[in-house]
């Protein structure tokens, strides 16, 4: 075959669209099927080298064709695993050596992809400077095994063309179990990750290429202009790079299209992209790719790809900031440009052996040098070993100063609320979706009415005019302490239930069934275009189902529902957007509370609503979501807060709502202070005590 400049082109997109996918831009949220578009090159050209070695010398030399890949591979990723780990160990945050101490081991013995997959490290949302490393995984377990497999069919069978058909098989095999796996209407993000990250489920693009190279070997007998399919060939590029181009900009992550058909589309679409850039007839897109700047980008893309990412994240140009890209590109290009010229080039062209034999033959003093090196190298890594070997698991969620929780004096012993059969209170009147009736956060027993339409803003006090209704009347008699207490809902339910004030344990025993990243939807895409940000449902699939098994696990009487951070958006269903506030809107929102409050309830769990807090999102260091305006409209608050109610009044022997502290709206200092909530959203431990002293009362006056 010899080099085809061409493929290094075709490595170059790739690369490119990764990048520009890593660097968080909403125009190339689908760029990570870069990586889709290099196991196709893989698969072909691999296989096309082993081919060409069989049919030169009768035979596939696997030491040779092992120590080629070493020689390619191993120098760039020790340098990057070894400036990772120098890096984390002496400026990095205690999230980042932790994120290191979890994926370096998996990392050096190449099964990044099945470490996030039993490590529960979620691939998308991660911030871990070597979590992309799990595509060199899939590609080095197919460089050990798929050698071994090629010599034995070659064996079996004497015609290449049954031997493309068998792999292409297998690869066919291989898509439909991944679209079998993705069937389901719901995905969870367990379920999600193994779709992506799998040798398995991510084998059919190197498969399809190992399949082709049996049979397309146009070098052997063709020269340019001598067919007449040129024009064809180039008719199939454009459209391959169409295709590849749409869906770099179009698919996003956790779509449930990306596993039923959208992988399996963009595998052929790059199928047909490499037969056309390698096939000598093609005119114009075989000699678009073999351009000199995609030429060269594609020689060097494996080690733009090994350093863009961590220098990313350490400058954190992961969130759409054309200004950090490009000052992490410009550090990307220098270092691996360094690594490219005195590392890789070097030791891929033999380098070292030729220093080892040269030393040798120099009175045998070889060993002084070899020696050297090697302390040189046991002096670098041991220290990293030993350093990594301490670090403790940290969940960025956990901080903020120790505090002590204190029960309120009038609910400690008993609650000292009126013991009648019940008590009235207003219920909330019905509110346009435009003004608030409330502001979130308000003080505990306050009620909500109507709300002059001419003024608007969550500061407006609202006038109040509501009917009653009755709820039903709290316990007569103590309750028996402490109280099995559940959080679900999102990461601020998640946060809530980690970071425990002293002392609380006498009151509540409390369990996480928190689910990052999902409130009550299981479908659709919530985005924000003032900050470019868009995530997908698409992961939160049985999360009613999911909070009923930790409630039943953990025995819960009490179910604290804490949601609202993915709540208070526009919403993308099937291409059609649901406006927050809209009636569509609110009846989407009551209808996934609803589910998962009548999931709770059919296992005997009492569920409380805790009051949606008003936000005050800040963009801080290691958040990974940017600060959403969204997140702090206290119109949209309130009126979630609003619809929450109703749900409660609709069943008080089974739902109440809970008022949360007043000081999120009220008190700026309190509510802007980055010690009780990390990044304006996110509880640390003063922040958690906050609520937890203000809504205890109510939680122990709920009669179970």
């Amino acid at each position: 075959m010899g080099y085809q400049p061409s493929l290094d082109g075709v490595r170059a997109i790739s690369v490119i669209a990764v990048i520009l996918y890593h660097a968080g831009f909403e125009w190339m949220h689908g760029g990570f099927f870069g990586v889709e578009v290099f196991f196709v090159v893989s698969g072909f050209l691999i296989t096309a080298l082993l081919l060409d070695e069989r049919e030169r010398s009768g035979r596939v030399s696997l030491r040779s064709f092992w120590l080629r890949r070493a020689r390619r591979l191993l120098p760039a990723l020790v340098l990057v695993l070894v400036a990772v780990g120098v890096y984390a160990s002496l400026a990095g945050s205690d999230l980042l050596r932790s994120d290191v101490r979890r994926d370096l081991p998996w990392a050096l013995g190449y099964a990044a992809n099945w470490g996030q997959i039993v490590g529960g490290a979620q691939y998308f949302g991660n911030l871990s400077p070597l979590r992309h490393l799990w595509s060199l995984a899939v590609e080095e377990q197919w460089y050990v095994v798929w050698p071994l497999v090629f010599v034995v069919a070659a064996r079996l069978t004497k015609r290449a063309r049954l031997r493309a058909a068998l792999f292409a098989l297998v690869a066919v095999g291989l898509m439909v179990l991944t679209w079998w796996m993705a069937r389901e209407p719901q995905l969870a993000g367990d379920r999600v990750n193994l779709l992506y990250l799998s040798t398995f489920t991510r084998a059919s693009g190197l498969l399809l290429g190992a399949a082709a190279a049996f049979v397309w070997r146009p070098w052997r007998s063709l020269r340019a202009g001598e067919s007449r399919a040129g024009r064809l060939l180039d008719a199939s590029g454009v459209v391959a790079v169409v295709v590849l181009g749409w869906s770099f900009a179009e698919a996003a992550l956790t779509d449930r299209s990306v596993y039923r058909w959208h992988l399996a589309l963009v595998t052929v679409a790059s199928l047909v992209l490499v037969l056309v850039v390698v096939h000598p007839a093609s005119a114009i897109v075989r000699r678009a790719f073999a351009w000199g700047p995609f030429v060269e980008i594609g020689k060097r893309s494996y080690g733009l790809y090994l350093w863009s990412w961590p220098v990313s994240v350490v400058i954190e140009a992961y969130t759409g900031s054309w200004s950090r890209f490009v000052v992490a590109m410009i550090v990307t290009v220098v270092v691996s440009e360094v690594s490219y010229r005195f590392v890789e080039t070097p030791i891929r062209t033999g380098a070292l052996g030729r220093w080892f034999a040269r030393e040798r033959s120099r009175d045998g003093h070889w060993y002084v040098g070899t020696t050297a090196g090697a302390i040189t190298t046991i002096s670098i890594v041991a220290p990293l070993l030993l350093f990594f070997g301490r670090v403790e698991h940290v969940d960025p969620a956990a901080g903020g100063d120790r505090v002590s929780f204190v029960m309120p004096a009038t609910t400690a012993a008993a609650p000292t609320t009126p013991s009648a059969a019940s008590a009235a209170v207003p219920a909330p009147a019905e509110v346009s979706p435009s003004t608030p009736s409330s502001t979130a956060g308000s003080a505990a027993g306050s009620t909500v009415g109507s709300v002059d339409a001419s003024v608007a803003g969550p500061s407006v006090e609202p006038t109040i005019d509501p009917p009653l209704t009755t709820i039903a009347a709290p316990p007569s008699t103590p309750p028996v302490l402490p109280r099995r207490l559940v959080v679900v809902g999102d990461s601020m339910a998640h946060s809530l239930a980690i970071n425990l004030p002293d002392g609380i344990e006498s009151t509540f025993a409390i369990a996480d069934g928190s689910i990052d990243g999902c409130g009550v939807q299981d479908d659709g895409e919530v985005s924000s275009s003032r900050r470019g940000f868009s995530r997908s449902f698409a992961d939160c699939a049985d999360w009613a189902q999911r909070w009923v098994r930790e409630a039943v696990d953990s025995q819960a009487q009490l179910a604290l529902v804490v949601i609202g951070a993915w709540d208070v958006f526009d919403v993308e269903v099937d291409g059609a957007l649901v406006a927050f506030g809209t009636p569509a809107g609110d009846e989407r929102f009551v209808t996934g509370l609803t589910e998962g409050v009548d999931a709770l309830s059919a296992a005997g769990v009492h569920v409380a609503l805790l009051e949606i807090a008003c936000m005050r999102p800040q963009d801080v260091k290691g958040a990974g979501v940017p600060a959403l305006p969204e997140r702090g409209d206290d119109v949209r608050v309130a009126r979630l807060n609003d619809l929450m109610r109703e749900v409660a009044a609709e069943r008080p022997d089974a739902v109440t709502f809970v008022e949360g502290p007043d000081a999120w709206c009220a008190d700026e200092a309190i509510s802007t202070d980055l010690g009780y909530r990390w990044d304006g959203v996110h509880v640390y431990r003063p922040g958690a005590n906050l609520i937890y002293t203000t809504i205890a009362p109510s939680l122990l006056q709920i009669p179970l």
